[in-house]
């Protein structure tokens, strides 16, 4: 018989793109460590935001205090969903942040103070932005299921999936989709986060007693205009690289992220901003020593990204 749920707390559709991140790190807070802090950078001022948080405590009278950029959200502990499994409470708490959160980076802080402390195994941020060319139909699930031993769950899904795990056994939980194995989990205290495009199976690998866990499922499906950039540059016989960077795409850009890597290792890094459709960028940088130059650009329009990959050439004599 299945533990737990994963349940949806929105859906629907919206004029715009939506972006998620999550703190993966499993972190005791307590007397001894009294605050976990959380930073997410928000492209623009979102129509619509929430924290999802996913904690575990010995007993649910457990005091703590959250505070987003400054401001108290709640010194209440009360989750929305809580599953017992040994000894602990796995709790799901849920808040709608939108009036809180700004443009550019955002502070989120759980505050706890007692002796016997509290595990914080995920926090997740998800930002809705408006973008007037982009349709975005969205699933947005949360919860604490617990996948047992030799178990497969299937999770249906339009599009791309985000996926949350978690396996602290010496077991395999296996992420499947009709391409085959994605990846492998196992053997960890911090959580894993999947992306997988369409319909996807979770299988645990195990012949222990032990549960894996599933925490968040968000699925998406999206109609997007075309986001393309194109490159063309040289390094120069004074080792300088001379490039040229064309938002050759149907969108503007917010930005366009620009990092250099000589031999594999990061050399530079460049943000250009609010690169208009056909503007064409120019910008040379000088690398330390002859070697395998190898660009990365992305584009960002309000959460989306396009990533291009481009090695450069030596000029020759």
């Amino acid at each position: 018989m299945p533990i737990g749920k994963i349940a949806t707390f929105d859906e629907g559709s919206i004029n715009g793109s939506i972006e998620y991140s999550t703190l993966l790190k499993a972190t005791r807070v307590s007397s001894e460590n009294r605050e976990l802090n959380y930073a997410f950078y928000a492209e623009k001022k979102p129509i619509k935001a929430y924290i999802v948080i996913i904690t575990e405590a010995k007993d649910l009278t457990t005091k703590w205090r959250l505070w987003l950029n400054n401001f108290s959200l709640t010194k209440e502990f009360r989750p929305i969903d809580t599953v017992k499994f040994g000894n602990s409470y796995y709790n799901l708490n849920i808040y709608d942040v939108t009036h809180l959160v700004k443009n550019g980076k955002n502070e989120f802080i759980v505050s706890h103070s007692s002796f016997e402390g509290i595990w914080i195994h995920i926090i997740n941020s998800v930002l809705f932005y408006e973008v007037p060319e982009f349709k975005t139909y969205y699933n947005l699930k949360a919860g604490i299921y617990l996948i047992q031993p030799s178990e497969e769950i299937e999770l249906n899904g339009e599009g791309r999936n985000y996926v949350v795990v978690k396996n602290p056994n010496k077991s395999i939980l296996k992420i499947v989709n009709s391409t085959g194995t994605v990846t492998e989990i196992g053997g960890s205290l911090d959580s894993d986060e999947i992306e997988v495009k369409g319909h996807l199976s979770i299988i645990h690998e195990s012949s222990q007693r032990n549960p894996a866990f599933l925490f968040l499922h968000y699925s998406e499906n999206s109609v997007t205009p075309k986001i393309s950039i194109s490159i063309d540059g040289k390094v120069s016989k004074d080792n300088k690289v001379v490039i040229t960077l064309y938002n050759d795409g149907e969108v503007d850009l917010d930005k366009v992220l620009l990092n250099a890597m000589l031999n594999g290792v990061t050399v530079h890094f460049k943000s250009f901003d609010n690169v208009k459709i056909g503007q064409k960028v120019n910008y040379e940088f000088p690398v330390p020593k002859k070697g395998n130059v190898h660009l990365r650009i992305v584009g960002v329009k309000s959460g989306f990204r396009k990533i291009l990959d481009k090695d450069i050439e030596w000029e020759t004599a």
